[in-house]
Formats: C-alpha cells, structure tokens, sequence
C-alpha cells in the first residue's frame, strides 16, 4: 500500500489516506508532481506488461496506463510535462520468459484522467540487437542465456537532466548505463562501465567472510559496478552522475552466474598460486561471475571478475 501523509505540523503527522494495491500488482516506485502521484506497479506474473498508476495526493484515482514489464523506477521530468519509467523486464525463474527491457516515456499535456495509450511511448533496445559482439567487447554485459540484446538490459533507475533533454538510465546487471533522449524520444547510447582492479593500491577490499576483524587486502581480481540507484548534480559547469553500486548478480533456478572462488577452475598459468588463493580465508569464500573470466575460452579461468 501507499500511506498518505500530512506533515503540515511536523511534530503531529496525521495518516491521510492509505491506497491498496494488493489485488493488482507490486508496488516498486512512487514519484510526486504537484499533487499528482505516480506509482510504479508490477503485474502480478512480472513479465508482463506493467503499469503506471496516477492518483491524487488526496488518495484519488485518476488513471492508469500500461507500459512494459517490470517498471522498477518512475520519475517526472522538471517541467511536469513528462513520466519516464524503467522496465527492467526481468526474466522468471527457469529463464524461460525474458522479456524486453526497456524505457517508457508518458507524454503529460493535458489532465492526467485524460490520458491514454496514445500517450505512452515503450522503447526497447531492439536497434542494438545487431551490436552484440561490440557491446561485449566494449565491455556491457550481455549474458543471459538465449537472450537478445533487447531482452538482456535490464533498466533500474532514472535520472533526468535539468534541460529535460537526456535521461539516464542504470542497466545494473549489464554494467552499464543507457543515455536516452526524451525529447525525441530515442535510446542513443549504452555506456559500459568497466570495472575496479582490486589489485591495485587503495582498491584493496575485504573478500572473506569466514576472517574475524577487518582485513582488506589487494587481490587479482576485478570488480564490476553495477549500479542501481542514479542522479546527477551540475557542479561548475560540469554535469555529475552519481550511482548507488549494489552489484547485484543474477541467480535463477535456470541460470545462475554466481560460483564461489574457491570452486573455480583457476588457469594454472594465470593463477600459479591458486590453491593458496582459494583458501576459505582469503578468496575462497568470494562469490564471482561464471560469464566473465575465460578469457581464451577453453574451459578455466584466467581472470576473476
């Protein structure tokens, strides 16, 4: 549910309303513009089509509209004359059903009640399709098994520039970030983000869980960013983007990445300390990616991402 609240008097919040949506979906994200309230709401069965929901801070509904699966994040531009929302299209469980990623752009100009499908524009990364083997080499994670580009990216979060031009869009599991112009509505770009050498001085980290105390060390290892949460701050001139890096990994009942080093087939000649390094104590206890690391593809590991 979403709790409306009247903070007007500070020390004597006093509950409003309460809005249910239980019975149609889950909820993900709430964005606010003047009065009007945004919700991003998952269908029940998340890949499919889900919804934008508009009510009123009073605990009115307006209206709802269907955009593309799994909207995670909502957001309005400065102006109000624009919703933008990031569906994530996350596969199900047996990875079966990957559906399209993608960025949904509501066009507000007029009351929200008047509304319709005519005002929503899904994009997809469908144009990118026939870019794979660039974006890999560039370094975008596309990994998921079977799965297009389009089906692959994963869109988290948004942020909107201050002109209300460009948008940017985190792809957590890609290791990315999509930059979308929502004034012609259009994804122009995938940005990877590359990874953190823990190998090199003021990268080191704390990679076992089973030491007491803290010990952070370099190791040969490299770490992927993964963002989830974005925003951005304009500072002399220059714009900033800020991200919240949750590294998360994808771990399905049919495919998961996720392997612990110390179950790795390590390359002999990569690592000629491997049996030292996969002690539980030191980087046996890490969870890593299978996707990444085989470098010349003959079965073991030659790097540790």
């Amino acid at each position: 549910q979403i709790d409306i609240v009247d903070l007007s008097v500070p020390a004597l919040p006093l509950l409003v309303d309460s809005i249910e949506f239980d019975s149609v979906g889950f909820i993900n994200s709430v964005a606010i513009y003047n009065d009007i309230i945004a919700v991003a709401v998952a269908a029940p069965v998340i890949q499919d089509s889900g919804f934008v929901s508009f009510w009123g801070t009073d605990g009115t509904f307006l209206n709802r509209l269907t955009v593309g699966a799994l909207p995670d994040m909502v957001t309005f531009n400065h102006a109000g004359t624009q919703l933008i929302a990031a569906c994530e299209g996350e596969p199900n469980a047996d990875y079966s059903v990957d559906p399209n990623g993608g960025v949904a752009i509501i066009e507000i100009s007029g009351p929200i009640e008047d509304l319709t499908v005519a005002d929503v524009t899904v994009l997809n990364f469908s144009a990118f399709d026939g870019d794979v083997i660039a974006l890999k080499e560039a370094g975008v994670r596309i990994f998921g098994p079977g799965s297009s580009v389009a089906q692959d990216l994963e869109p988290e979060y948004v942020t909107v520039m201050d002109d209300d031009q460009l948008a940017y869009v985190t792809l957590q599991e890609n290791n990315a970030i999509a930059v979308v112009n929502i004034a012609t509505k259009e994804i122009v770009e995938i940005r990877p983000l590359g990874t953190i050498d823990h190998s090199l001085f003021g990268y080191g980290l704390d990679a076992s869980n089973s030491t007491s105390g803290i010990n952070i060390a370099n190791f040969p290892i490299h770490g992927f960013f993964m963002p989830d949460a974005i925003s951005h701050l304009s500072v002399g001139g220059t714009n900033y983007l800020f991200t919240a890096n949750e590294g998360d990994s994808r771990d399905y009942d049919g495919y998961s990445e996720e392997e612990r080093v110390r179950d790795l087939d390590l390359d002999s000649a990569a690592f000629p300390d491997r049996d030292y390094i996969q002690n539980s104590l030191l980087l046996g206890r890490l969870k890593t990616t299978t996707a990444n690391g085989d470098t010349d593809g003959d079965g073991d590991f030659d790097e540790i991402y």
